[in-house]
C-alpha cells in the first residue's frame, strides 16, 4: 500500500508539472480590432515582456506597471503606456517553437536562425540570452523606444552601457513620469560554430526611486546573468508551492496555474496595481486608457487570489482606492451625501479619467451608477474574511469600507418601514452627455429603483463593517445603525419569466438584460446567496440563473461560472463552460481574447475550479461542494474564509483526506456528509474535541496548528 501511494504522489506531481509548462509551435495570429496580446508573456509582478513580430522580426515589448502619462480628461491621449521594444532581427521565424515553464519564470525559443532564454528578474532586471550560428546571419539586436503620445527621449552611452529615456512632464500631465531603459551587453562566447551572447537591461522609473537614472545604471553594471535566474526561479518555485490543485483534465488545470502565473506577472506593485490590460500593453494606445473601471473590470482579476492562497496578489489593491477617498468625498456632496461616490473609471494616484466636458452628471462620468466605491468593496471584504488581518484592517480595509458605508447611510432613502435605492442604474447609460443624448429615452434605466446588485452591495458592505467594527473593537455606536438598516434593507425584487420566479434587474427600470451577468452577481462575488440560504431563495437564484447561459459573455464569464458552483448546478456544465471559454476564446499565451476588458478573464478558470473545489463564505467549510464525485481531484492549501487553509482529495466517490491549518486560531465549522466517520486530531497525533450540529462539526483551533480529519 505504502509503494502504491508514493506511486500515485510521484504520478500527480509529474502530471502537474506538465501543466506549468506551455507551449506555443506557431507564429501568433494578430487580431483585427482587439489589443490583448497573444504572444508569450513573462514578467515579475511589476515589468513585463511580451513576445509579437513585425514582418520577419521578432519584437519583444516592454511593459510596466507604473508607466502612464498623466493627461486628465476622459478621450486625452494619458494612460499606461508601453515602455518601448527589442528588436532582433533575422531570427528565421518561419520556424517558430516557444516554452514557458511558469515554475521557473523563463521563455525559451528556438527559430530558424538563433534561440533565445528570456527571463524578468525579481528587481526590475530583463535578461536575454541570444544563441545563433557564428557568421553573417547572426541576428542583429536593438532597442526601440516609441516618441509616441508626446513623450520626450533621449539616448546615450555612458560606461559601456546604452541608455534609453522616456518622459511625459510639462504643463500637460498632472504629474511627471519618467523611465529609464538601460542595456549592458556581455561580451560573447562562442563553442562549436555557435555564438552566445547575453543582454541584461534594467527598467527603472521615477515612481520606483526618484534616482531612477542611477539606479538603472547600478543595476545593469552590477547584473548577474546565472545569480538573477536563480533567483527568479526560486520564487516563481515558492509561488507556486503556496496552493495546488489537481483534476482530471490538465487543459484546465494548466489554463489554472497560467492564470494564476499571468495575473502574478501584472501584481507586483502596491502602487500600481493593474487596470484593464495590467501591464501586457504593446503600444500607447490601449482601449479606455487601460484605466481602473470601478463597476466589475477592475476588481474581476482579483477574485480568485484569496482563495487560491495568494493574498500577496492584493497587496496594491487598495491603493487607488485609498487615493480616491478625498475625490470621492467631494463627489458624495453632489448628492448631499457623507461618505465617498466613485465614477465609473479613474487611474492610479486618483488620475482624472472622469471628467468630461458637456457630461449632464457634473461633467463626471458616473454613467448613472452609485454602486461603484460599494462594488470596489468586494475585494477588501473577501481580503478580511480569508485573511483577519487586523492590521491590515485597520490601516487600510476599515477605513474605506467605512466611507461607503458613510455614503449608503445617507443615500438610503426609508420608506413604509423599508430602505430604499433611488436613481442608481445597474447598467450603465451610455456615454449620459452631449446633444444627442436624450434623457426620456434613458429614463427608465437613470431613474431605477431598487437595483438588484447594488442591494446585494450594501448588504456585503454593512455585514462586514458590523463583523470588522466588533472584531477591531471599535465603533459600537455604529452597529446598532448598520443592523437596523440589514433588518429593513429591501428585499431583491422579483417576477415571472417565461413561468419561473426569477430576480429581476431592478424594482422600478429595467426587468432583465440577455447580456452580462449583473442578475447574478449579488450572488457572486458579493456572497450574498449560498447553499446554506433558505430554498425558496435557492430556488429563485437557480431559475434567475439558468434563464440565460452566460458562459460565455464578453463580460459576465468570470463572475456567472464562478456563481454557478456557490448555487450547487451541475459540475459538469460548469467544466463544459471551461472547456469552452478556453477552446474559443484562450490565446497562445493564455490570455483571453474577449471584447469586454482584457486580464478581467484570467479570473474565469482559477475562482471557478476554487469554488467548485472549496467554499466557506457562509461560515461553513465545504469541501468538493460542486464536483462530480465520479472524477477523484485534490488540492493543498486553498484558503477558506475564517484564516484556513485546506488541503483535501476526492477518490473513488469519497474524501479521501482532509487537514485544516488554522493560521489565526479561529473556530472552524466544517460540513461532513452523514455516515462519515472522522478522526479529528492534531499534527501530533492529540484527539480534538468537537460538537456536531446539522451535518457540521465545529471546535476550537490554535493558531498554526495543523487538524486531520481521517486517519
Amino acid at each position: 500500500m505504502k509503494g502504491g501511494r508514493h506511486l500515485s504522489l510521484f504520478r500527480l506531481r509529474g502530471e502537474r508539472m506538465n501543466t506549468l509548462r506551455h507551449v506555443c509551435d506557431h507564429r501568433p495570429e494578430k487580431s483585427k480590432g482587439n489589443k490583448i496580446p497573444a504572444g508569450m508573456i513573462t514578467g515579475n509582478g511589476d515589468l513585463s515582456v511580451i513576445l509579437d513580430d513585425e514582418n520577419d522580426d521578432l519584437l519583444i515589448h516592454m511593459s510596466k506597471c507604473d508607466f502612464w502619462k498623466f493627461a486628465p480628461g476622459h478621450g486625452s491621449d494619458g494612460g499606461i503606456k508601453t515602455v518601448g521594444q527589442f528588436r532582433l532581427k533575422n531570427a528565421g521565424l518561419e520556424q517558430y517553437h516557444v516554452s514557458l515553464s511558469m515554475d521557473e519564470g523563463l521563455l525559451n525559443a528556438s527559430f530558424g536562425h538563433a534561440e533565445l532564454e528570456i527571463f524578468v528578474a525579481p528587481d526590475q532586471m530583463i535578461y536575454l540570452q541570444l544563441s545563433s550560428p557564428d557568421n553573417e546571419s547572426f541576428p542583429f539586436f536593438s532597442i526601440e523606444i516609441p516618441d509616441t503620445s508626446g513623450s520626450r527621449n533621449f539616448e546615450y552611452s555612458e560606461k559601456g552601457l546604452e541608455w534609453h529615456l522616456r518622459k511625459f512632464d510639462g504643463k500637460s500631465v498632472e504629474r511627471e513620469t519618467d523611465v529609464a531603459v538601460c542595456c549592458r551587453r556581455f561580451p560573447a562566447s562562442r563553442k562549436d560554430g555557435v555564438k552566445t551572447v547575453r543582454f541584461a537591461v534594467s527598467v527603472v522609473t521615477n515612481f520606483d526611486t526618484p534616482q531612477y537614472v542611477s539606479r538603472g545604471m547600478e543595476l545593469a553594471l552590477h547584473a548577474d546573468y546565472e545569480r538573477d535566474k536563480a533567483a527568479t526561479e526560486k520564487k516563481w518555485k515558492a509561488f507556486f508551492a503556496l496552493s495546488r490543485v489537481t483534476i482530471p483534465d490538465k487543459t484546465i488545470e494548466k489554463h489554472y496555474n497560467g492564470s494564476l502565473y499571468l495575473l502574478a506577472c501584472c501584481m507586483g506593485n502596491k502602487q500600481f496595481p493593474p487596470g484593464l490590460y495590467g501591464n501586457f500593453v504593446t503600444d500607447d494606445n490601449f482601449p479606455w486608457n487601460g484605466d481602473y473601471h470601478m463597476n466589475y473590470n477592475y476588481e474581476a482579476p482579483f477574485y480568485p487570489v484569496f482563495s487560491a492562497n495568494h493574498p500577496e496578489l492584493a497587496d496594491g489593491y487598495m491603493q487607488p482606492l485609498l487615493d480616491m477617498i478625498d475625490k470621492g468625498k467631494d463627489f458624495a456632496r453632489f448628492e448631499n451625501c457623507k461618505g465617498i461616490y466613485f465614477p465609473v473609471s479613474f487611474g492610479p494616484k486618483a488620475y482624472d479619467l472622469y471628467t468630461m466636458k458637456g457630461c449632464k452628471e457634473h461633467g463626471i462620468l458616473f454613467l448613472g451608477q452609485k454602486s461603484n466605491a460599494a462594488y470596489a468593496a468586494v475585494i477588501p471584504v473577501m481580503q478580511w474574511y480569508a485573511t483577519y488581518d487586523k492590521k491590515i484592517a485597520r490601516e487600510k480595509l476599515y477605513p474605506y469600507i467605512r466611507e461607503v458605508g458613510a455614503f449608503w447611510e445617507d443615500y438610503l432613502v426609508k420608506e413604509n418601514g423599508r430602505y430604499v435605492i433611488h436613481n442608481d442604474a445597474i447598467h450603465e447609460v451610455e456615454y449620459y452627455v452631449g446633444e444627442s443624448f436624450k434623457p426620456e429615452k434613458a429614463r427608465k434605466a437613470i431613474e431605477a429603483k431598487n437595483p438588484l446588485l447594488s442591494l446585494g452591495l450594501v448588504r456585503m458592505v454593512f455585514r462586514c463593517l458590523i463583523d470588522m467594527a466588533q472584531e477591531l473593537e471599535i465603533e459600537p455606536e455604529k452597529l446598532p445603525v448598520w443592523q437596523e438598516i440589514l433588518d429593513n434593507l429591501s428585499d431583491y425584487p422579483t417576477f415571472i419569466k417565461h413561468g419561473k420566479r426569477c430576480f429581476r434587474y431592478t424594482e422600478k427600470g429595467i426587468s432583465w438584460v440577455n447580456t452580462n451577468s449583473l442578475c447574478i452577481q449579488h450572488i457572486y462575488p458579493a456572497s450574498q446567496i449560498g447553499l446554506s440560504s433558505d430554498k425558496r431563495q435557492i430556488r429563485i437564484a437557480r431559475n434567475t440563473y439558468f434563464m440565460n447561459d452566460r458562459r460565455l459573455d464578453d463580460n459576465g464569464s468570470n463572475s456567472y461560472l464562478p456563481c454557478g458552483a456557490r448555487l450547487g448546478v451541475s459540475p459538469d456544465y460548469l467544466i463544459e463552460g471551461l472547456r469552452r471559454n478556453i477552446e474559443e476564446y484562450a490565446l497562445p499565451n493564455m490570455l483571453f481574447r474577449r471584447n469586454g476588458g482584457g486580464i478581467e478573464h484570467l479570473a474565469t478558470v482559477p475562482a471557478t475550479v476554487n469554488e467548485m473545489l472549496l467554499q466557506s463564505f457562509e461560515g461553513v467549510i465545504r469541501v468538493f461542494p460542486c464536483w462530480n464525485r465520479q472524477e477523484n481531484a485534490s488540492f493543498e492549501n486553498l484558503r477558506a474564509d475564517g484564516a484556513f487553509l485546506v488541503s483535501a482529495s476526492l477518490q473513488k466517490g469519497k474524501i479521501a483526506s482532509l487537514t485544516i491549518t488554522s493560521l489565526m486560531g479561529r473556530k472552524c465549522r466544517v460540513e461532513i456528509p452523514d455516515g462519515v466517520k472522522i478522526n479529528l486530531k492534531t499534527k501530533d497525533g492529540r484527539k480534538v474535541k468537537y460538537k456536531k450540529t446539522d451535518g457540521c462539526i465545529e471546535f476550537a483551533t490554535v493558531p498554526n496548528e495543523v487538524y486531520s480529519f481521517f486517519g
